[in-house]
């Protein structure tokens, strides 16, 4: 294992928003694409859902990937879909539809859209990274929750949130102070306003020059020294739920936007990790999603205890349902799949194996360890470095409407998180806040002038 941690130089980390592992990857299996894969396989009734006595199948999406609507995802929501059986005391994963009958009020159709699945011709760079490189068949979100409670997991390594509210959080433990001081040379590149604005303690780094523009990734991975350039560089796409102005085009694939964005935006990340070949010869770049989004997924998650704290205590009893990751390196196996437990916390076990040989990365990630939770590094192979291929050149044609609203961005808690984030931002660092995000500025009128309250 040292052996193999000493070839590793970089750590990429691309985290996108809200689906689940059937949802984007079940394809490999149903279509014979990549067999030892555990996904969707016919006949698709094996799978059902029932609600009020109509079964309710996974089905492949077809045409205009744009969805209707968002699909619940709250922890009572993520409840109800893991449908625990009073019978056996075993998760039976068939809540789904029912979690978004309750929520929705609506009656569902035939193709109820938590069951919906994408082809490989949907999800073109995605399909191609996880039969290239190594699919985690069983990773999974650290608590069965919404984003907020699953992010400050995966950066912190425990939580002191359960839900998803309209609210900035402090917390202890985050992975930007930690590479900070532990002397780890990192930097982030944000393709709009960074979900690390929801933590004002982060607002340092944040507006800082250790933040930049997603642009110049491919710039900075093909010029900058090997001595100079980040060991972690954290990629973040441009979040459906934050404010956006002009051409800014959301792709961090949160439903309900079509999937094509984030697509192109994987395939460009890609392109720029893999520019420089002797970088790339030892870098380990994990594409893997924060939580499940409430789409459907036919695996049910281990029983793993874990407690929040903060003012709100609350006892989790299982991990989250499993979500997309793919680890995309040289130091994997070709095609591979690694049947080890992942979890967000999983990535953290890793950098610090890596970074701070002997000192885990905190007592809580530790733990998780000891009850069975793996680090990435048991994915990892001692092999001679190979090329990355090129990805997919096939256009990808998004048919989509985003909206005239756009500006002021979705109406609910994490959206509502982000405004407050950028507005506070905007009060307490005016000059910072305007040369790190000028549009911030368009976007506050573009909010005043929806409002009426514009002068």
């Amino acid at each position: 294992m040292a052996n193999i941690l000493d070839k590793v130089k970089t750590v990429v980390l691309v985290m996108f928003e809200n689906r689940s592992f059937d949802h984007m990857l079940g394809h490999l299996s149903y279509e014979g694409l990549k067999n030892d894969v555990d996904g969707l396989k016919e006949p698709l009734s094996q799978y059902q859902n029932l609600y009020k006595g109509d079964a309710y199948n996974p089905y492949p999406i077809t045409g205009d990937t744009q969805l209707e609507s968002d699909v619940p995802h709250e922890y009572n929501d993520v409840e109800l879909q893991l449908a625990k059986s009073k019978v056996t005391g075993k998760l039976t994963m068939s809540g789904f539809v029912n979690a978004y009958a309750e929520a929705t009020e609506w009656i569902p159709n035939s193709q109820s859209l938590p069951m919906g699945f994408f082809r490989s011709g949907e999800v073109p760079i995605t399909s191609f990274m996880a039969r290239t490189f190594c699919t985690c068949n069983r990773f999974f979100t650290s608590i069965p929750t919404s984003t907020q409670p699953n992010r400050t997991m995966a950066f912190c390594g425990e939580s002191n949130i359960y839900s998803t509210k309209t609210r900035l959080n402090t917390v202890n433990n985050h992975l930007l102070d930690w590479l900070t001081n532990a002397g780890i040379r990192w930097r982030t590149y944000h393709d709009g306003l960074s979900f690390f604005a929801l933590f004002p303690q982060l607002w340092k780094y944040v507006l800082g020059s250790k933040f930049r523009d997603f642009e110049f990734l491919a710039k900075d991975i093909q010029a900058e020294p090997a001595s100079a350039a980040p060991q972690v560089i954290i990629v973040e796409p441009s979040y459906h739920d934050a404010p956006h102005i002009g051409s800014d085009r959301p792709n961090d694939n949160h439903a309900p936007l079509a999937i094509g964005w984030g697509e192109e935006f994987l395939r460009r990340t890609y392109e720029s990790i893999t520019a420089n070949q002797k970088k790339w010869e030892s870098t380990v770049m994990i594409v893997y999603y924060d939580e499940h989004g409430g789409f459907y997924d036919h695996v049910p998650p281990p029983f793993f205890k874990t407690s929040i704290g903060g003012k709100e205590p609350f006892t989790f009893d299982s991990l989250g349902p499993r979500i997309p990751a793919i680890i995309a390196s040289p130091l994997v196996k070709p095609g591979s799949v690694s049947n080890s437990l992942f979890d967000h916390t999983s990535v953290l076990q890793f950098l610090a194996e890596k970074f701070t040989p002997g000192k885990p990365y905190s007592s809580s990630v530790n733990n998780r360890k000891a009850q069975g939770i793996e680090s990435i590094s048991a994915a990892l192979s001692d092999i001679a470095p190979w090329v990355a291929p090129p990805p997919p050149s096939v256009p990808i044609n998004v048919k989509t409407a985003l909206g005239a609203t756009i500006e002021t961005g979705p109406t609910n808690d994490l959206g509502s998180a982000f405004a407050e984030a950028a507005t506070e931002m905007m009060n307490t660092e005016p000059t910072a806040t305007n040369k790190k995000y000028p549009e911030l500025q368009l976007w506050k009128k573009a909010v005043e002038n929806a409002r009426g309250t514009g002068t």
